[in-house]
């Protein structure tokens, strides 16, 4: 088989994709369909059918929605998002659509408004983006290698496209500035471990204990991090934050569109291959080290690492599941669950090592990317 692969046929929906499909199918629209008629008024567009949910959506209630133009995809936005932070992510969508790159489009109202307030929540709308996702599917090794690369190429170009731009408002993950200083600092941090500790105190989970123990150690290693990796004057871009299979939508073997922009924020761009290549790992927890080096060999093409900043991997990785570690400990208590989460915080936890821990992983890592 080559590159003229048909990508309708060398795929198998995993068992939980399925289930999640029909489940979608099954339950009622996610948005009441009288929220939907009013915001959909705001952009001049009309209900021609029944809603539906999407399919394996994950963070957001979204639907498809049937329109006198054409399919379309209602965004509900988590009650937690704020103005300023959808305002980035649309200013970097609009910036991406003047570029015709490729992204998801989103609609305007007649005052050029891309965001609508209805009630509590805020709503936007999308172009629907015609294509396949490969995620939850048994695909071919041949074929996931061949995807591999596009995807690659895809997240380089993207970093390019948006190396210069400006965005407006900001994200609280990321930093304020290119000049280095983030929303939530290392004293945002200590802050809230302290707090976390002290609520975990009345849970009985075992992944909250094992976090309550760690707590501290867990602050003293990103204290250090955080001077290291300042005095390594990283370069500051526009990365995509949620990098992935789960988050591409492919119109061929080497065409992908990026979606869920809602992450995208000026970050260091080696963040978003340490959030792309550490969901790289099979169910027994090891990594594909062949799907790794397949996407740093097709990004290294199209938007090269020099030495020096590949020099600081292993830190930023380690920063970033440690910070990912605290992220999930607080959501579990913003979302009240699941317990799922605090399990995804110790397990990020763990992982941060990992690159400093196995420093012939970093070598062929970089040996993959240099085409050794």
């Amino acid at each position: 088989m080559n590159a003229s692969w048909s990508l309708d046929t060398l795929y198998l929906p995993r068992p939980a994709r399925l289930t999640a499909h029909i489940s979608s199918r099954l339950r009622p629209p996610d948005i009441k369909e009288e929220t939907v008629h009013a915001v959909l008024a705001e952009y001049g567009l009309e209900l021609t059918g029944r809603p539906q949910n999407m399919p394996n959506a994950r963070r957001n209630r979204n639907l498809i929605v049937h329109t006198q133009m054409g399919r379309k995809v209602l965004k509900l936005y988590r009650a937690d998002w704020r103005p300023e932070t959808i305002a980035h992510e649309h200013s970097i969508l609009r910036h991406l659509a003047q570029m015709d790159s490729p992204a998801p489009r989103l609609l305007a109202t007649a005052s050029g408004r891309t965001a609508i307030a209805h009630g509590s929540n805020y709503y936007c709308v999308f172009d629907f983006v015609k294509g396949m996702n490969y995620s939850f599917t048994f695909l071919l090794r041949a074929h996931r290698m061949q995807l591999m690369r596009a995807a690659a190429r895809t997240l380089a170009q993207l970093h390019l496209r948006l190396l210069d731009f400006v965005p407006l408002g900001r994200h609280h993950l990321g930093f304020i500035s290119r000049k280095g200083q983030r929303v939530r600092d290392v004293d945002w941090h200590i802050k809230r471990v302290v707090e976390l500790k002290e609520r975990s105190q009345s849970l009985s989970e075992p992944a909250s204990d094992w976090l309550t123990v760690r707590g501290f150690s867990i602050l003293d290693n990103m204290t250090e991090l955080d001077e290291a990796l300042q005095n390594a004057q990283l370069p500051i871009t526009i990365i995509h934050g949620d990098f992935g299979l789960h988050n591409l939508i492919f119109q061929s073997a080497n065409q992908a569109t990026p979606m869920d922009f809602e992450l995208a924020r000026l970050e260091w761009r080696l963040s978003d291959l340490v959030s792309c290549l550490s969901k790289l790992r099979n169910r027994a927890g090891n990594y594909d080290m062949g799907s790794v080096r397949e996407f740093l060999a097709a990004y290294q093409v199209e938007y090269p690492i020099g030495d020096e900043e590949w020099h600081w991997f292993p830190l930023v990785w380690k920063n970033y599941k440690l910070a990912k570690a605290v992220q999930y400990w607080s959501s579990y208590f913003e979302t009240n669950g699941p317990a799922r989460k605090l399990s995804l915080a110790r397990d990020a936890a763990e992982q941060a090592g990992w690159l400093t821990d196995h420093p012939d992983m970093v070598r062929e890592m970089r040996s993959g990317m240099l085409g050794e």
